[in-house]
């Protein structure tokens, strides 16, 4: 087994350990959430699995594997990202169908690729970048509407939610406050997603 995989088995298993299921009082190994996501600064298209937990499900972490295409003659990217999401609260509009008016929360991506680096290498002057290459911290805002079928129990898929949301990364916010001539909406990104949640 490569490192790499090793290294994200072991990052699945923690994270799988760490969240109760606080229906039943009992450790939730198993997924609850399917994710695909497009854009969002983890690459042009991602897709994951995760777990809400919480009192009232409020809190989403989710895993996502994300690709970057070919560009200017450059291979694609794999990526890999760690997202942690919280809804304040909903608005049932009916049985069936919920407003969530605001989801927010924060990420950890990483460019699975030895062309980026964390640190940085001995050929550059020691604090020549002062950052990553390779790990970018992003924050974001958005909004969803969910969906539930009348008798959920008879379905794997016990609904879904289709999501927004509108984020920059850290380098983003550290090049605004660094570079007046960059425009403030110019650092913010907007992505566009779909959940599924499972019995």
């Amino acid at each position: 087994m490569s490192m790499r995989l090793w290294s994200f088995s072991v990052l699945v298993l923690i994270v799988s350990l760490l969240f109760p299921d606080t229906v039943h009082g009992q450790w939730k190994l198993k997924p609850s959430i399917g994710i695909l996501q497009v854009a969002g600064n983890m690459g042009l298209v991602s897709a994951g699995f995760g777990w809400d937990y919480g009192r009232k499900n409020q809190w989403e972490t989710t895993l996502l594997y994300g690709y970057i295409p070919k560009h200017e003659g450059k291979r694609g990217y794999a990526t890999f990202t760690l997202k942690q999401t919280y809804i304040p609260w909903s608005n049932h509009l009916n049985d069936n169908v919920t407003f969530e008016p605001l989801t927010c929360g924060m990420y950890l991506n990483s460019i699975l690729s030895r062309d980026f680096w964390v640190r940085e290498p001995d050929k550059y002057p020691k604090g020549y970048y002062g950052f990553s290459t390779k790990i970018r911290f992003n924050i974001f805002i958005g909004e969803s509407i969910s969906f539930y079928p009348t008798s959920a129990e008879e379905y794997v898929i016990k609904g879904g939610s289709l999501f927004w949301e509108f984020g920059a990364t850290d380098i983003y916010i550290i090049s605004k406050a660094t570079n007046r001539y960059l425009k403030f909406w110019d650092i913010f990104g907007l992505s566009f997603g779909l959940k599924l949640r499972f019995c």
